[in-house]
């Protein structure tokens, strides 16, 4: 696979604070990678640049385009960013033209929309609410109707940054099974949460604009003297499979309640 993002040498700053500094970063297309790290590690801000919120000069390519101006509205086009707010701006009356404006900006068929709008809400589970002004809706039920609203329209790149912080967690994990499915889509999950890095392929730990490990989840989890330094508190299961892993007891990383019971009972 070749790398869709590519970011070289990066240099930011905020006033006289940098953020990055000789920052540098590739992502392959069609990969799930999450990026991990503790509040002020910078990893909001690397959301915005790859988004083209914030301005940068020629650090950051996407899609073999370098983010500039005269490129930003054909990288935007096919990359889409669900942040963690619940002051989303709306703007139609009910959630279902709120899901389906973008695909009717561009002209689709009625029968083409209402295909993909019937599949996200499926999948979503949002039936109940189509009809409802937007911003009467709860923030978990906002943050579900701005994924589908990515969603439906299909794009090449999806950046998640701490945005379902509010959704239950039977529903975050059949999100992220979903979107782990989607072969033909890049997913970069920024999270200060390690149970939702559990689905993507690749991780890695950013503090203060530094990558401190980058590699295959299941091997990064396993880095919990560092979790520990930058103050990322390990999930019971993962500490629990850690410990018994030192001992001998399992040889392998397990986050299942129940394959952990199996294992121990063989």
């Amino acid at each position: 696979m070749k790398d869709i993002i590519v970011i070289d040498k990066l240099s930011f700053r905020y006033d006289n604070k940098y953020i990055f500094n000789n920052f540098s970063l590739k992502i392959k297309e069609n990969s799930f990678v999450s990026i991990i790290g503790p509040n002020g590690s910078g990893k909001s801000t690397l959301a915005k640049l790859l988004v083209g919120l914030l301005k940068v000069a020629d650090e950051i390519t996407i899609f073999d385009l370098i983010m500039n101006e005269k490129n930003l509205n054909d990288i935007r086009k096919d990359i889409a960013l669900i942040i963690d707010t619940t002051n989303d701006c709306f703007v139609a009356e009910t959630v279902a033209d709120e899901i389906v404006f973008g695909l009717e900006n561009l002209g689709l068929k009625n029968s083409d929309i209402k295909k993909r709008l019937d599949e996200i809400v499926k999948l979503l589970k949002i039936d109940s609410i189509l009809n409802t002004d937007p911003y009467s809706l709860s923030g978990g039920e906002k943050k579900l109707v701005s994924l589908a609203s990515s969603l439906i329209m299909n794009p090449k790149i999806i950046v998640i940054d701490d945005a379902f912080e509010m959704i239950d967690k039977e529903t975050k994990e059949k999100i992220f099974k979903y979107l782990k499915q989607q072969k033909k889509l890049t997913i970069i999950n920024i999270t200060h949460n390690i149970e939702d890095v559990y689905y993507s392929d690749r991780t890695i730990i950013l503090n203060q604009g530094d990558i401190l490990v980058d590699g295959p989840t299941l091997k990064v989890l396993e880095q919990d003297k560092v979790f520990n330094r930058i103050g990322i508190e390990l999930p019971f299961m993962l500490d629990l499979s850690l410990k018994l892993k030192l001992y001998g007891l399992v040889d392998k990383i397990i986050l299942d309640m129940n394959e952990m019971v199996n294992e121990l009972w063989k």
